[in-house]
């Protein structure tokens, strides 16, 4: 049985354990979910259900973004060699690139962002805050869609890393990330890109304003203003700014090509709000 969110529509428990059950009823050996929801690894499904309901009918979860990612892969690698068939799957790209195909790329770190973030600043974040968990959450969410935008970008899979205890135990990897969390008020990922010879190490930092500076550019055209930005990117080296050593996933690579192409890339976050990644490397 396959079941289909688009947009903003989110799946609740208690209509996808309703089909579970007349899965079981019917013979059926799965149930399969499309949504925009995230996680964080392979294996996880975005809402929790009652594992007694998947004792004898399997659970498995797709996002869109991942179906959207997978299409242009196998688009780019022409590894689908049957004319009619290939027409067909670039269709289905040119629609799930659409603005209405409901289709919906991971674009908010959610409603407690920006009372998180200051308490973050002001040095009061609390592991038992409700916030402070789901924001931590959902970085590990932005961490799988960056390693899905780097896969579209390369034509290869980038996944997060994760040790094999983490990748199938979601509580016991948020707990010490919610610990790091509230004592540094960083926020840490990794992406692993085949053959290249680490893991790109990702630290969001938000102690650290990294507002840009429009002071020295205010009187200038938009132009000028992100001329400003990117020169300011490229020779941040201090701590909480961009910083990539030199490396094929560092300065030269896809990261880097995001602030080289305009202000929307450089100056915003996918949350909305002008921030970003505060650390960047590759070691």
């Amino acid at each position: 049985m396959v079941e289909v969110k688009t947009g903003r529509n989110e799946l609740r428990a208690a209509q996808i354990e309703s089909y579970l059950d007349l899965a079981r009823q019917e013979g059926f050996e799965a149930v399969l979910t499309i949504s925009n929801q995230l996680v964080t690894a392979a294996g996880e499904h975005p809402v929790a259900v009652d594992g007694r309901k998947t004792r004898k009918v399997g659970l498995h979860r797709l996002s869109w973004s991942q179906v959207y990612t997978e299409a242009l892969i196998e688009q780019g690698s022409r590894s689908v060699a049957d004319p009619d068939q290939a027409w067909i799957l670039a269709e289905f790209v040119r629609y799930l690139g659409h603005p209405r195909s409901g289709a919906v790329d991971f674009d908010d770190m959610g409603p407690s962002w920006v009372a998180v973030r200051d308490a973050a600043r002001a040095g009061t974040l609390t592991q038992n805050d409700k916030g402070t968990v789901e924001v931590t959450n959902r970085f590990g969410q932005l961490i799988s869609f960056a390693a899905m935008g780097l896969s579209r970008q390369l034509g290869v899979q980038v996944a997060p890393v994760l040790s094999p205890a983490d990748a199938k135990d979601p509580v016991r990897r948020l707990k010490p990330a919610i610990v790091t969390f509230t004592e540094t008020g960083c926020l840490h990922g990794a992406l692993s890109v085949p053959h290249a010879v680490a893991p790109i190490e990702i630290t969001a930092d938000l102690r650290i304003p990294t507002q840009p500076d429009h002071t020295a550019a205010a009187a200038g055209a938009a132009r000028t203003r992100t001329g400003h930005d990117r020169a300011g990117l490229r020779g941040a080296h201090r701590p909480g700014d961009w910083s990539a050593p030199g490396s094929a996933t560092g300065m030269d690579g896809p990261l880097w090509s995001a602030v080289q192409s305009g202000p929307e890339a450089s100056t915003r976050g996918p949350w909305g709000s002008r921030t970003g990644v505060s650390r960047v490397s590759s070691r």
